[in-house]
């Protein structure tokens, strides 16, 4: 296939012009708003021309602590209002595009915050929270996740919880959840669901890659394996009307290809299995390790190449979102129509945002 470092200057500039037209969704990051991270990463999202995110929060196990955590993101926002707003409803989103700012989206990946009590749905929703992921890998009390060894599927509150969000109005991300669970779940849900960072388990590169060198290959490979989402739960979430952002986090190749063109190759085969109006991106890029891993090279330049794989880093800033035109221009070098281009980018989740939003 043809690469985005092939492209013709008048093709080139053509995509960075969709580009800065479109509307861009992150579906999956994870930011924070302490320390000197607070201003790089938001900073990295606008260069990146990126609309808007489903922000990672309220990982913790009490609903005390999540609603703590709330309040700093929304003073946060607040504090940073010339660059950033809350997305409470999807017309904040194309202000967001139309003011110049981010839009950022409560999404916490487990529904344990809400402590087992359909009750604290609500007070999510009047917080800001607009996308819960029913489990993160492992079990809680509404699903089994990707790696629970028995993958029991959904508990009788994590059937009531769907019966929830479908009438509060939030989106079920299932990108975490078992498979027993993820297909229950797109069963029962009357609404779409998402998966916000997943790659197809069948097209997943199950080889020795720089990623699954440093985090151990066997483990690696076989986290790989269960993330990844089968044809029929990919079918199913596209039948249900819900859309697949993309992740590059499982996408490298083993070789010299570059992190932007492995995977395009997973946007390629979503898109081909359920068709371009189901297919987003979500890059699961988490800011932390990347201040981290910007420190390391800074104090260590000599082991880059060893240690944090300098061809992606560079290439595609995997780690860093400043590069997310050069996804415009795979896609534009795939030979996707300039709308088919912008529905991957944003209007599919956009689209999808409204529906389940009641808007």
């Amino acid at each position: 296939m043809r690469s985005y470092l092939e492209l013709s200057r008048d093709e080139e500039e053509h995509a960075l012009a969709l580009h800065r037209e479109a509307i861009v969704i992150d579906a999956s990051i994870v930011p924070f708003i302490h320390y000197v991270g607070e201003d790089i990463w938001i900073d990295d999202m606008l260069r990146g021309g990126i609309t808007a995110s489903n922000a990672t929060v309220c990982m913790q196990r009490s609903m005390g602590e999540a609603l703590r955590e709330l309040s700093e993101y929304q003073e946060w926002i607040e504090k940073h209002g010339e660059k950033a707003l809350l997305v409470r409803r999807a017309s904040d989103i194309e202000r967001a595009k139309g003011e110049g700012k981010h839009g950022i989206i409560f999404g916490p990946q487990n529904s344990s915050f809400l402590e087992g009590k359909l009750g604290f749905l609500d007070l999510a929703w009047d917080w800001g929270v607009r996308i819960i992921q029913l489990s993160y890998n492992e079990r809680n009390e509404a699903a089994d996740g990707c790696v629970e060894r028995t993958d029991a599927g959904l508990s009788n509150f994590g059937v009531a919880l769907i019966e929830a969000m479908n009438r509060r109005g939030v989106l079920i991300d299932l990108s975490h959840v078992g498979d027993r669970s993820t297909l229950e779940a797109i069963e029962l849900s009357k609404d779409p669901v998402a998966f916000t960072h997943v790659c197809p388990r069948s097209s997943t590169p199950m080889e020795l890659s720089p990623y699954a060198t440093w985090a151990g290959r066997e483990a690696f490979l076989e986290y790989a394996r269960r993330r990844g989402k089968t044809d029929e739960a990919l079918k199913a979430c596209a039948e249900k009307g819900g859309v697949i952002g993309i992740t590059p986090f499982f996408a490298k190749r083993a070789g010299p290809s570059t992190l932007t063109d492995d995977t395009l190759d997973q946007i390629d085969y979503a898109v081909d299995l359920v068709g371009v109006d189901h297919v987003g991106f979500g890059s699961d890029v988490d800011f932390r390790n990347s201040v981290t891993r910007l420190a390391y090279i800074k104090r260590y330049p000599d082991r880059i190449d060893r240690t944090y794989h300098t061809p992606m880093t560079k290439e595609w800033g995997y780690g860093w979102l400043e590069h997310m035109p050069n996804l415009t221009k795979g896609l534009v070098a795939r030979g996707y129509s300039d709308l088919e281009v912008k529905k991957i980018l944003g209007l599919n989740f956009l689209n999808l945002f409204r529906r389940v939003w009641r808007e």
